[in-house]
């Protein structure tokens, strides 16, 4: 693989990166803020609305899978530029449709496109700056800036959509994104793969080698159990915190932002905190702190401002745990970093998903939050054991 020294680097890369990754997350930015209003429109419920959000999901796995065996073979910067082209015009044009079919479809295209634009981002960490230590500073900028899509783009694009409609909201997200792959295109270095025509089939094989090699699939385990643990919590947090304090609304947008925004801050120190105890150790510790956190936010019921800052805290572990794992494939996936960090990048949605699921299927069981409580704590004695994997092997 085509790798290049960081003293050769744009000084623009990182920032283009970070800019970048917030068009990961298009419908929890630019559509979930705004689902009462489009289902309204279009005469349907939330819930129909809501399938929206499967439709990003199925199609960001899809399209990360389908690249991983390729990357290795590919530009990055073209990859990355034309991704977010293509969620540029697929979202311009869900603001001018009036069709819910058209909508569906659409939103279809942008989730396969913004699959693949963390995967990418990440990719190109790994093939700018080979030194581990410096490696795992940038990863953690750029994997903390993912969580401006939700936590600070949605709420501003929340507000211009209060004085317009949600119509113009997905068309500036789109406007956005054009910006941001633009500069994508202008700021990064080639970041080309290694050339070779050998076939898909190979590739594939070669990629499924990468995921099993240790470490690596501990790591992936880890990253799965993870996000499938975000889609139980963050897909119910609203109707969570409403079962706890009934009629406080008015705290919603603020638990909302504190949980990204514990997530931004954590991530971007996490590069040099992970430097100082250990990639290893550090990604197991903050997993340990994110289930003992996430145990008392699920079960403590005290006060709506504690159940905020618990969640918080669940964001800023999560922050330097992702940092960690992605570092820990980078120094463990060897000439498969490509393939692997694609198939770390399809685990995003494909857990979100699956635990999207698992927590309604858990509240319809128990015909409340019961269920979904002692979900989440199954679910977090669950990440102990890959982290616990993982922190025994001791490596920086």
């Amino acid at each position: 693989m085509n790798t290049i020294d960081a003293s050769r680097t744009l000084r623009l890369a990182l920032p283009a990166l970070m800019l970048a990754t917030p068009f990961s997350l298009p419908h929890e930015s630019s559509v979930a803020p705004f689902i009462n209003e489009i289902a309204e429109d279009f005469a349907v419920s939330t819930g129909t609305v809501g399938q929206f959000g499967t439709a990003t999901s199925l199609g960001g796995m899809g399209a990360a899978l389908a690249l991983a065996p390729l990357i290795g073979q590919m530009s990055v910067k073209r990859v990355l530029a034309v991704v977010l082209a293509v969620l540029a015009v697929s979202s311009i044009l869900s603001g001018l449709v009036t069709s819910f079919a058209a909508l569906m479809v659409l939103r279809l295209i942008a989730g396969m496109a913004s699959g693949v634009v963390l995967a990418s981002a990440l990719t190109a960490v790994g093939r700018l700056w080979t030194d581990p230590r410096s490696r795992t500073v940038r990863t953690g900028l750029v994997i903390g800036a993912m969580a401006g899509g939700p936590g600070l783009l949605g709420p501003a694009l929340r507000i211009f959509g209060s004085q317009f409609d949600w119509h113009s909201v997905l068309i500036l997200y789109g406007i956005l994104a054009a910006a941001s792959a633009t500069f994508a295109a202008l700021a990064l270095p080639g970041l080309a793969g290694a050339p070779g025509t050998v076939r898909y089939g190979k590739l594939m094989a070669e990629a499924a080698r990468g995921v099993v090699l240790p470490v690596v699939r501990e790591a992936l385990l880890l990253r799965l159990l993870l996000q499938a643990l975000f889609g139980v919590v963050f897909g119910y947090l609203a109707a969570f915190f409403i079962h706890l304090y009934p009629g406080r609304t008015d705290l919603l947008p603020p638990m909302f932002f504190v949980g990204p925004l514990g997530f931004m801050l954590a991530a971007f120190a996490g590069g040099k905190v992970l430097g100082r105890i250990g990639v290893a150790r550090g990604s197991a510790m903050m997993v340990a702190l994110n289930a003992a956190g996430l145990f008392a936010f699920a079960w403590i019921e005290m006060s709506p401002f504690l159940t905020g800052a618990l969640f918080f805290i669940y964001g800023a572990t999560i922050g330097i745990a992702q940092t960690g794992i992605t570092s820990l494939l980078y120094q463990h996936s060897g000439n498969r970093q490509g393939p692997v960090i694609f198939v770390n990048g399809a685990l995003g949605p494909g857990g979100s998903m699956l635990g999207n699921a698992a927590g309604g299927a858990a509240i319809l069981l128990t015909n409340g939050f019961l269920g979904w409580q002692i979900l989440v704590t199954v679910a977090v004695s669950l990440t102990l054991v890959p982290a616990v994997l993982v922190g025994m092997r001791r490596y920086q």
